[in-house]
């Protein structure tokens, strides 16, 4: 008996507890978007968007602008503002505006994401280019809230390999890492909102330059990351000398990747791309199971000068976003010792030679 009486008081003490802290839907501000800015005087300007659970509200969302010092010091200036308190526990996107992103050591106020543990690291970090303002006070009607309508569209793309996702976990882990540079999603809002591809960011985490969504895919087949799909549309060139465009399209069925790397008194970085493809769009006559070996040879050859373009930019910016710096710390760890600190410009000096093999696999159902 006594045993039973003192089982029915723990159980009453643990339902207790979970309950001391609870907090209704009600009296909480969740920030599902964190914009963060300069104004015109380059002072922080830190954006929110919220959905409002008040039946009574017209109004299903609520968006601020405040100016604070930082973005545990916008919380507080949010609650003298907002009807509940203010958590950011379930922040979808993180906007930061590219002025902000030029700006040395803009890191450190995205430090309370990483240090209060109420807060996820699981939101996606994005660059704007243009104002936050314009993309927070966006309300289009043809959209759901906008929260769900960028995190849905960052998704999307992100499985179409249009652009790349990065949280703020793995933002931390790229920023960490000497032997590769950060990538984050970019977008833009004109008369709609739209991605622009990929922003690259150097060691320090300031923007360099912006990929598109086509050179996102051979980012993504570079850093060896061969998730989603890989649709491409390209002007192939039948002839050497050709000038006429021949378009089509086809999808990548399997792709291969392997990079070799060699110290001779600058780094040498041999990568081998394999890829077995399927045409789905072809726009001139042309007999692909007579002549396969001619069109993959053409694809082939496009395919070498886009990679090439891409690695020539990114070398130019004095940025690694395909993570050469990997391989060159696991196979020559006692040069890379030395150059570790300074990997950024001494990629920037090293020779990257691209081989692609392409294999047509099919052609559709029309031969």
């Amino acid at each position: 008996m006594k045993r039973k009486i003192l089982g029915c008081l723990l159980l009453s003490v643990f339902m207790l507890t979970g309950c001391v802290d609870q907090i209704n839907v009600e009296d909480v501000t969740l920030t599902l978007i964190l914009g963060l800015d300069l104004d015109e005087d380059n002072h922080l300007v830190v954006y929110m968007t919220s959905p409002v659970f008040n039946k009574e509200a017209q109004m299903k969302e609520e968006k601020v602008a405040v100016k604070a010092y930082t973005v545990r010091d916008s919380r507080e200036l949010f609650d003298t503002t907002v009807m509940a308190l203010t958590s950011g526990s379930k922040t979808q996107l993180i906007l930061i505006g590219k002025k902000l992103l030029k700006q040395k050591n803009w890191i450190r106020y995205i430090d309370p994401y990483y240090r209060d543990p109420k807060n996820t690291v699981t939101t996606r970090v994005v660059a704007v280019d243009g104002p936050v303002s314009d993309l927070i006070f966006f309300r289009p009607k043809d959209k759901p809230r906008l929260p769900l309508y960028l995190a849905n569209l960052v998704d999307t793309a992100y499985r179409r390999n249009v652009t790349v996702k990065t949280t703020l976990q793995e933002f931390h882990e790229q920023m960490i890492e000497k032997g590769k540079t950060a990538s984050i999603t970019e977008m833009k809002k004109n008369s709609k909102i739209m991605l622009t591809g990929t922003a690259l960011l150097d060691e320090n985490g300031l923007y360099k330059l912006t990929i598109k969504p086509h050179e996102n895919k051979l980012l993504r087949i570079l850093q060896n990351k061969k998730r989603g799909d890989f649709p491409f549309t390209l002007s192939v060139p039948l002839e050497p000398n050709g000038q006429e465009k021949h378009w089509l399209s086809f999808g990548t069925q399997s792709i291969k990747v392997k990079t070799k790397v060699r110290y001779d008194g600058h780094y040498i970085f041999d990568t081998n791309i394999k890829m077995r493809v399927a045409i789905t769009e072809m726009l001139f006559p042309f007999n692909v199971r007579k002549d396969a070996a001619k069109l993959e040879k053409s694809i082939q050859t496009k395919l070498k000068t886009d990679f090439e373009h891409l690695i020539k930019k990114a070398q130019t910016a004095k940025i690694d976003p395909f993570g050469y710096g990997l391989y060159a710390r696991a196979y020559t760890y006692p040069e890379w010792k030395k150059v570790q600190n300074q990997w950024d410009e001494v990629f920037s000096k090293a020779d990257v030679n691209v081989k692609v093999n392409v294999t047509i696999s099919g052609m559709g159902t029309i031969k």
